[in-house]
């Protein structure tokens, strides 16, 4: 019999043949001794087929391609539910989906009793915790003689509830056997049989989703359909639904649930809205709602360009990548249907000065749908913003071809393709695709790179490496040593690390000793780079300067403005004349982009125009000018920035942002007289950030 814990770590442990025990218990959240204990489980199974077994020698595990084989065979055996052991967490989502899907029938103790196999005692206990969770979520779990169990509340959060258990399920924790299990048991209509269904009226109405949303649509429609034909939502009524009728979507939703002999208006508009929330969206189609998610693409690329100090050159490619992800994400914003993004935290702290921008970025966005913009939505755009940033040069080689199998949406596809080609020019890279295509590109690539452990992959027979979208300094290292000593030089190791930092230690004492290890890290990546001190970039403060800032400076209009202000980045020799007379031919050409919020100004053009050296001006004007912009005039403060082409200038652009929310900021600019005490106030808000980090 397998559990969960075992399952995962075989899924885990076929990804590399050499693991460390306290990186994998790092990557599992196992302590040594429960890892100790999952390993004599997986051993306990081994050794009813084979003689080999796993062996913890050195603090490491050296997987054998005999045991990986054996681990493939049985994470791909679909018999395995029979004798599965369920956790609690897993009994708790097993018996939400008895009471979603039953929810005309009677259900009683006995019933949960005989469905998992478990006593009295353990089924109410398992009750009582599915109680107080499902309560956070303001749904009850009520119980009558007469009705038996039953899931009580609005259906917006019940259904809400059983699309965000899949979301989680199928994209975070990568399985999705107690929904496989269900359905066999019920023997409700296959997943297999449902897709075929839902592909033959994609192509029919020209639809596309993603690898990943299609598995979470495909599983929440099989247990949503019995439910929509027993139970009705007034879902629909607080929402203006009359411009879906017209849409694709709704016809392709009308057609499923005909399958179904479902014939409700309530139901095609509900489902039509949930599909308009996970399809992706297509710039070439001319959809009703093209030219609102256009002009709302178009708001986000010219306030992020206004925010940032960044001037995208091939806009076309931005617009039509942001359209892409921005069309289901407006909708489930307008819906509120749930978004679960498993890279949100690793976003966050890779890319937080850009995560930061783009946060600022959307706030006006945010006012169209009422309610602020979730921390998950805000990653995702991160991510695409992050790739979009990114300028690699093309390589090309006739040595080896990796293919990239990404079924998580164009944001990860982007940003994983990116890190790739910066880690391994030499490599000629197939992709990003999904998973379904490997077999159609089989004679065509010598390895693979996946964002997914998905277990097709190592049936290629190809070396298999599984990376995360959003890698850390010491991932990308055991990457790069991965991939060299299996298809590269078998000579090539890198050096260790932790090897170096003990030699050192030997020797000297260290203060900042996790960042010292980081920029071994770095520079052991990148050996012909110059190691930075600051992987995010220099401060604010350290592109600005006593001399670059100007305290009540009187001015006619925003064209002498914007010159007086860039004055003294001219003077420095910071930028050349033709910088400035470009940002007022751009402002006079697409209007007044540089005011960014209430009166505030953050003028800039593209590095090609005339920087000679990052910096930033700071100036505050006598009096307010009007600069054209109907929601921030008039203008007051204007930081004008000189941002050179390698992007080092958003940690500065990060904490400018959070000084525009801080009112002792703007009281200093308008009191002070020196230029230097505003310096000075810089200087000592990064001081205190670091210490609070």
């Amino acid at each position: 019999m397998t559990d969960e814990r075992s399952r995962k770590l075989m899924k885990r442990l076929i990804e590399r043949s050499i693991h460390e025990i306290n990186e994998l218990a790092t990557q599992t959240g196992l302590t040594k001794r429960q890892l100790e204990y999952s390993l004599e489980k997986i051993n306990e199974l081994l050794a009813l087929e084979t003689e080999a077994k796993l062996v913890i020698e050195n603090n490491r595990i050296i997987l054998t391609n005999q045991l990986r084989e054996h681990f493939i065979a049985i994470l791909s055996d679909k018999t395995y539910a029979k004798g599965y052991l369920m956790n609690a967490f897993e009994r708790a989502k097993y018996l939400y989906l008895l009471l979603f899907y039953y929810a005309d029938e009677y259900l009683s103790i006995n019933h949960f009793i005989e469905e998992l196999g478990v006593g009295k005692t353990t089924i109410v206990n398992d009750l009582k915790n599915l109680t107080v969770e499902l309560e956070s979520k303001n749904i009850q779990l009520v119980y009558t003689r007469k009705d038996g169990y039953r899931l009580s509340g609005n259906e917006e959060h019940i259904r809400y509830h059983l699309m965000k258990m899949i979301i989680l399920d199928s994209t975070e924790n990568n399985t999705v056997f107690i929904y496989d299990q269900f359905i066999e048991k019920h023997h409700i209509e296959t997943v297999e049989a449902t897709k075929q269904l839902i592909e033959e009226y994609t192509t029919q109405y020209g639809l596309s989703f993603v690898e990943n949303r299609l598995i979470e649509f495909l599983y929440t429609f099989i247990f949503l359909k019995k439910r929509l034909l027993t139970t009705t939502t007034v879902f629909y009524d607080q929402f203006q639904l009359n411009a879906l009728i017209a849409m694709k979507e709704y016809q392709f939703a009308k057609s499923i649930l005909a399958q179904s002999g479902i014939d409700d208006e309530s139901a095609y508009l509900y489902l039509c809205a949930w599909i308009l929330g996970l399809s992706v969206g297509r710039p070439n189609d001319s959809t009703k709602d093209y030219e609102t998610i256009l002009e709302l693409v178009k708001r986000i690329i010219l306030r992020f360009e206004a925010i940032s100090g960044i001037r995208f050159n091939n806009q076309e490619l931005v617009v039509r990548q942001l359209y892409a992800h921005l069309r289901p994400a407006y909708y489930r914003l307008y819906f509120k249907l749930p978004i679960v993004n498993p890279l949100h935290n690793r976003i966050k702290d890779e890319y937080h000065e850009l995560f930061n921008i783009v946060e600022e970025t959307l706030k006006p966005i945010a006012s169209l749908f009422e309610h602020p913009i979730p921390e998950d939505e805000v990653a995702f755009l991160t991510m695409h913003f992050a790739s979009l940033c990114s300028n690699f040069d093309e390589y090309t080689t006739s040595q080896k071809v990796a293919l990239i199998v990404c079924p998580n949406g164009i944001g990860s596809s982007s940003i994983v393709y990116t890190e790739l080609k910066s880690l391994f020019p030499e490599l000629s890279f197939l992709g990003p695709v999904e998973t379904k295509e490997i077999e159609r590109l089989s004679d065509s690539y010598d390895l693979i790179f996946s964002t997914v452990p998905n277990i097709r992959l190592f049936y290629t027979k190809k070396p298999v490496y599984i990376v995360s979208p959003i890698m850390n300094t010491q991932e990308k290292y055991r990457l790069i040593s991965d991939v060299y000593t299996q298809i590269g030089n078998f000579n090539f190791k890198l050096p260790s690390v932790g090897k170096i930092m003990e030699i050192i230690q030997r020797h000297t004492a260290v203060l900042e000793g996790s960042a010292l290890e980081k920029e071994l890290y770095e520079y052991l990546i990148n050996q012909d780079e110059p190691s930075q001190l600051d992987d995010g970039g220099p401060s604010l403060f350290e592109i600005t300067a006593p001399e670059l800032i100007q305290l009540n400076m009187p001015a006619k209009n925003w064209e002498e403005a914007i010159r007086l202000s860039a004055a003294s980045l001219l003077k420095e020799g910071r930028i050349t004349r033709n910088y400035i007379d470009t940002i007022i031919e751009t402002a006079k050409k697409e209007g007044p982009y540089m005011v960014i919020s209430k009166h505030v100004a953050l003028p800039h053009a593209r590095p090609i125009d005339g920087v000679e050296q990052l910096g930033m001006s700071i100036s505050v004007l006598k009096q307010p000018i009007l600069f054209g912009s109907k929601e921030n005039d008039p203008v007051k403060y204007i930081f004008c920035l000189a941002a050179t082409e390698n992007n080092r200038h958003l940690n500065a652009m990060a904490e400018l942002v959070h000084l525009l929310d801080d009112p002792q900021f703007y009281s200093l600019l308008d009191t002070c007289q020196d230029p230097y005490e505003v310096y000075q106030y810089l200087t000592r808000k990064k001081r205190s950030l670091v210490e609070n980090n």
